[in-house]
């Protein structure tokens, strides 16, 4: 039994660590953390890839290197960024720091002299792994609003090898929240024309009844075939009023696990296909978002876990099903929707809308070329 205790303490201990170094990295300012922007909360056609962080509307404020490494990019432009300043670190991490006023006056000379070289202010460097080193801790530069920013504040991302961002919070940067998200709608989604909800073939909204406890019910819902569910949400944390995105989605189907999106990492690659996820057309109209909980087809976002049926639910008739949705911030604070669904084909099928007949088409994953103003409509195949 000795041995056997010995053995096992160093696997239990293995087995509760995170993957990722919790005190390698320091905060980038030197100011309790507040956020008005979180990883991967939902903007305008992509995820938003990194924190941003208050700086008490005001600019100039320092930011440190928050581990040893070395400037390896500088970007400067008029739009996007702003100023922005790359750090890559011996762990093989890379650490960004966005809208900033000026750089730290050794990187500031560095960069000024190449740009009057060259007689441009927009520029894209990278310098050698060897020219400009800094250690934690170092003054790199200093907080500002320049780029496409709505107001002072330092966007800051970690980004992996792979040039992939991360949550930073993952790394041990601590934010005080303790108010679970805000729900603020909730939709049901027919998946086809044999779908019902509440005999419609239609999104229909449900309402939400408030249950306390950061738990809702929905009031009672008949359906029939596979339907899906979106829902409006939003988190907030203890020292901001700002509306951020949520880390983690999760649904049940009688207890079992179906769909889960989990906003931890993603690649640039795919951030456009946000608007996969999202109900668009809702979006465009209402300009609001609803996050749809399950996967449509040409929608390969790696946030996806766990899905079973594509997210859908399969209602059969006179068949009831207890369907949940755990919506979670990043410090575990979690709302809870419960939808009770009585299962109930409709006695004759709704007639199918006539749409006026189109000439043109374009097909998904079909490559298509006009030579000229058409009228078209969008099919699968």
């Amino acid at each position: 039994m000795k041995y056997c205790f010995i053995l096992l303490i160093p696997i239990q201990l293995a087995l509760s660590q995170s993957p990722y170094p919790q005190d390698y990295f320091m905060n980038p300012l030197d100011i309790t953390t507040v956020l008005s922007g979180t990883f991967g909360e939902l903007r305008n056609n992509h995820f938003h890839s990194g924190l941003d962080i208050k700086t008490q509307q005001v600019e100039g404020m320092k930011v440190y290197a928050v581990a040893d490494g070395y400037v390896s990019r500088i970007k400067i432009a008029h739009y996007g960024y702003g100023k922005a300043l790359y750090v890559t670190h011996p762990n093989g991490y890379v650490s960004v720091y966005a809208h900033l006023q000026k750089l730290a006056p050794k990187l500031e000379t560095y960069l000024k002299t190449i740009q009057y070289e060259r007689g441009t202010y927009e520029i894209e460097l990278f310098p050698q792994a060897d020219e400009l080193l800094v250690n934690q801790g170092d003054i790199i530069a200093f907080s500002g609003n320049t780029g496409s920013s709505g107001g002072p504040h330092l966007h800051f991302e970690i980004r992996d090898n792979l040039e992939r961002p991360i949550n930073p919070l993952l790394f041990g940067i601590d934010v005080k929240d303790t108010k679970p998200p805000t729900i603020q709608k909730l939709y049901a989604y027919p998946k086809d024309v044999n779908s019902f909800i509440n005999g419609k073939n239609e999104r229909t909204e449900l309402r939400l009844i408030p249950r306390g406890n950061a738990s809702f019910e929905v009031e009672p819902l008949t359906a029939y075939g596979a339907i899906g569910f979106g829902i409006s949400t939003y988190d907030q944390q203890d020292l901001a009023a700002n509306k951020n995105g949520v880390s983690n989605i999760t649904t049940t189907v009688n207890g079992i696990k179906n769909f889960e999106i989990d906003f931890k990492r993603f690649s640039f690659d795919e951030t456009s296909h946000l608007n996969r996820l999202v109900d668009y057309e809702f979006y465009k109209t209402k300009r609001s978002f609803i996050k749809k909980l399950f996967v449509e087809p040409n929608n390969p976002l790696t946030m996806f876990k766990d899905v079973i049926d594509d997210g859908y639910i399969k209602v059969e008739d006179s068949i009831n099903s207890i369907y949940k949705i755990d919506v979670s911030d990043f410090q575990g604070n979690t709302s809870t929707v419960t939808v009770s669904v009585t299962g109930a084909k409709p006695e004759e099928k709704l007639q199918k809308i006539n749409h006026q007949p189109y000439h043109h088409y374009i097909y998904a994953n079909d490559a298509t070329t006009y030579r000229r103003p058409a009228c078209f409509c969008i099919h699968s195949r």
